[in-house]
């Protein structure tokens, strides 16, 4: 008997635990989108040139307006399972060749757009990029990983080009195919005469639908500690009588 309660209990626990880990998550996440919906208003519009830039990049503001010349690589990244309209497909990074005040080299990618998948996922999109020297109007964007649980880790499939990857890891891509990929992305500029349909407002799930979200799973937590008092408590009772 004293067994059986034993694990009762700590499955209780065990469940409440994680319950109120997800509800913490979800209020972390709508901290997050508040930002981000807030430093999308607030915008740098002043274009910074990227190729000068000498100051750390955490300078730069998320969706600063920037610019950066170079030259298109022939080959480029697909960013998987991006969905558009209700429709899954790739949004196309090109890996773009350029070179800073520092006297380096470094591959920049430019998110130029979304395609979609097209009827056999083992058939990659054959796209053209831009040729030649080439300045890149857009904005700034740090990629931020996923830290769910296990989901952190970055499938790069090298094997081909272009590279199809799961989420834009500069340490991860750089490692897969030898190039100096830079730590940020540049969102092209919706009104560039090349790319692919792109609109860079961040369309994620508001703040507040993250917090009702938490309420739920706290309300969760709270169901589960009660539906073991009261279980507890009619056993007890039981014993005694």
């Amino acid at each position: 008997m004293r067994k059986s309660k034993l694990i009762a209990t700590v499955l209780t626990v065990l469940a409440i635990a994680i319950l109120v880990k997800l509800g913490f998550w979800q209020l972390d996440r709508a901290n997050e989108k508040e930002q981000l919906f807030a430093d999308y208003e607030s915008r740098q519009t002043s274009p910074i040139n990227l190729n000068a830039f000498e100051t750390p990049l955490n300078a730069i503001s998320r969706y600063a307006e920037v610019s950066v010349e170079g030259r298109f690589l022939d080959d480029f990244l697909l960013l998987d399972n991006q969905i558009q309209d209700g429709q899954a497909g790739y949004q196309v990074i090109g890996l773009l060749d350029a070179e800073f005040a520092v006297g380096k080299n470094g591959i920049v990618m430019v998110n130029m757009g979304w395609v979609p998948w097209g009827q056999d996922r083992q058939q990659l999109p054959q796209l053209s990029l831009p040729q030649g020297n080439v300045t890149i109007g857009g904005l700034f964007y740090q990629p931020q990983l996923s830290q769910i649980w296990g989901a952190g880790e970055t499938y790069v499939e090298a094997d081909r080009w272009p590279v199809r990857v799961t989420q834009l890891d500069a340490d991860a891509i750089s490692s897969a195919t030898q190039l100096p990929i830079q730590h940020y992305v540049v969102l092209l500029s919706e009104t560039a005469d090349f790319g692919w349909p792109r609109q860079w407002q961040p369309q994620v799930m508001t703040p507040t639908k993250h917090r009702a979200y938490a309420m739920q799973w706290f309300s969760l937590a709270l169901a589960c500690l009660l539906v073991f008092w009261f279980a507890s408590r009619s056993k007890k009772i039981t014993t005694e009588e």
